[in-house]
This record gives C-alpha cells, structure tokens and sequence, in this order.
C-alpha cells in the first residue's frame, strides 16, 4: 500500500539520520524565500514534496492538522537527537517538506489561539470558556469559504454527535472553533465526528477524494500530546498523515496540508506571543505541498496570524480577517514555494 510505503520511507530517513538537502539552486537552508523545485513529477508516496515544479495560483484543498502544547525544541532536533527519538515521524515529515523555524503561538491558554487562527482575532478571551459562557460574534474563515462557493469541514477525534458544544472526553470542545460562532452558519452539517485513523467519516473522505475546501482535523486529548506524551501523538501523525498524501486529492497536486501546534509548554494566561518570545510561545509548523522543495527550513517569524493569512491566499479568498491583514503578518507562500 502507498500509504505503508510513505510511512516506512519517512522514518526510514529520521532514524538513518539522513538530511535531506534542498535541490541546486534552491537558496540557503532559513533563507526568507526559497524557490519552487523543478524536479520532474513523482508519486507522493515515494516523495511528498518536491515532486511539482510549480504552485497553483489557487489551492482546490488546505488541511489543517493541529496539536497541542509541545514547545519547538521538544519536538523538532537533529538526527538522533531526544526530540527526533520521540517524535520521528515528525521530524521525518519537516525534513521532506519544510519546516518554519520561527513559528509562534498567538497566546495561551489553548482557546484563544485557536479562535485567532480562523477569526484573525482573539475575541478577548484570556483563559477557557464554552461556548455558551464567550460566544464569539465575528467573521470566520468558515464563513469566507461559504460565501465563495466553497466547502469546509471539521473532524474532531472522539467528538460524540456533530458539533458538540460541551465536553465529552476525550473530546474537548475548546479545541473545536466553530461551536464558539453561532453566526456561522452549518455548524451540524460540516463540523463532524473523525472516527479513528483506520476508519470513519475522515478517511471516507480522503480515499474518494471528496476534501472540502478547508478541512481542520482535531485529534482526542491524548493523540493532540495534551494528556499524553510525544509519541502517542507522533505515532497518531503517522497513521493520518499518509492518508492524505496518499489520497487522490493530495495525488492531483492542488492541495496542501500544514501541521502545527497551537502553542508550546508553559507560558501565562494573557500572554502576548507577538511581544514574548520565550519558549512557550515557540511552536512546530510543517508546510507539506507538492511544490514544497524537500528539506525547505524557513527562519522567518510566523504565527497563526500567518496561517490564516497564507490559508485564505491560498484559496482565493481575498479580504482578509482580522490581523492576517496587518503589515506584520505574512504569507507563508512566497518562502516555501506554496
């Protein structure tokens, strides 16, 4: 199967310690911009990225995956390294792809972090709430996605029914940001209930080719690496992840999927992560597309401002949300080839 072969290939190279070096003529490793590779096209099970010359001017799919509350440095490191050891796959999956080296969280505590990444804007909130405790009143990526003809969809690991607003662990809602607009419209059609990685709606999705537009995938409380430690979260990665590089969607080259955390460990309730820069705002973002130049590390200073910003860019949306329109937020695009 494609998906057994991409997974042996990738930790084959994280565990061999093998670097993978940006082709000839790429530009340096953290440079702010890196060109698009013009390798000639290969199946994405055997090379995620790099196997398309050029980007799209608009992306027919964007899937976010997010985790939880894991600093850079625990995560990220060189070839048998401890963070490499924990989290092979992941390490595996930024050195075939790209790797932003300055990603930041917005704030803490989860919550508010995760409303900014798909309103642009925090709302306020400084700790956690329901929905019914902060409904949040504002535009979302969601509603932009709508109002251009277009399809988005949550899948949330181990939620009970479809948009469920209060907790059911290990599904928590507060890493579910639709519940938390009652404005946006179609919560119960399209923020759904995963099922596992070897079954259910997501993987229904991915192996007919039917992703919508903007896809989040929410895992449990214990695959996010909230409850539990680093590998149950990276050996979760290494189920899911293939299956959207091995599905035809991936396959026809206009989509493409990034892996972040929504913040890293520690930190205060309230604390801007525009202005700190401690560890606890340091987070792991992979940026994976077909036109990604394998082994791409980016050292520009993103956030999940950012990734809205490059998000909408990506699907023709043209009016931004919130701070994705600041001076300050870039695209990630231009950098990784995207």
């Amino acid at each position: 199967m494609r998906t057994e072969r991409f997974l042996r290939v990738l930790v084959a190279v994280a565990l061999a310690g093998i670097t993978v070096v940006v082709p000839a003529g790429a530009g340096p490793v953290l440079a702010d911009r890196a060109p698009l590779a013009a390798a000639a096209p290969v199946a994405p099970s055997d090379q995620p990225c790099g196997w398309r010359g050029t980007a799209p001017r608009t992306y027919d799919h964007v899937v976010w995956v997010v985790l939880e509350n894991h600093s850079y440095g625990d995560l990220i490191g060189d070839p048998g390294s401890t963070a490499d050891v924990r989290a092979p796959y992941l390490n595996a999956l930024a050195r075939a792809c790209g790797l932003a080296t300055n990603s930041r969280a917005i704030t803490h505590p989860s919550l508010p972090n995760y409303l900014a990444m798909v309103s642009g804007r925090t709302g306020g909130v400084a700790r956690s709430c329901t929905p019914a405790q902060c409904p949040q009143r504002r535009r979302t990526v969601f509603d932009q996605v709508r109002d251009t003809g277009g399809r988005w969809r949550v899948f949330a690991e181990a939620m009970p029914r479809a948009c469920r607003r209060t907790d059911a662990y290990p599904y928590v809602v507060r890493h579910n940001p639709p519940t938390y607009f009652p404005e946006t419209p179609g919560c119960r059609r399209h923020d759904l209930p995963m099922g596992t990685p070897e079954s259910g709606r997501l993987v229904d999705v991915l192996a007919e080719g039917r992703l919508p537009d903007l896809t989040l995938v929410i895992p449990d409380q214990c695959h996010n690496t909230h409850d539990c430690d680093v590998p149950a979260g990276d050996q979760w990665l290494a189920q899911v992840v293939p299956r959207v590089l091995d599905g035809p969607d991936y396959r026809a080259g206009r989509t493409a999927l990034f892996v972040t955390y929504d913040e890293g460990a520690g930190g205060a309730a309230g604390q801007s992560c525009r202005r700190d820069y401690d560890e606890s705002c340091h987070i792991v973002t992979v940026a994976v597309a077909p036109s990604v130049a394998p082994g791409t590390r980016v050292g520009a200073r993103y956030d999940l401002y950012a990734l809205l910003e490059t998000t909408e860019r990506m699907l023709g949306i043209r009016r931004l949300l919130g701070h994705a329109a600041d001076d300050r937020t870039r695209s990630m695009r231009p950098a990784f080839g995207m």
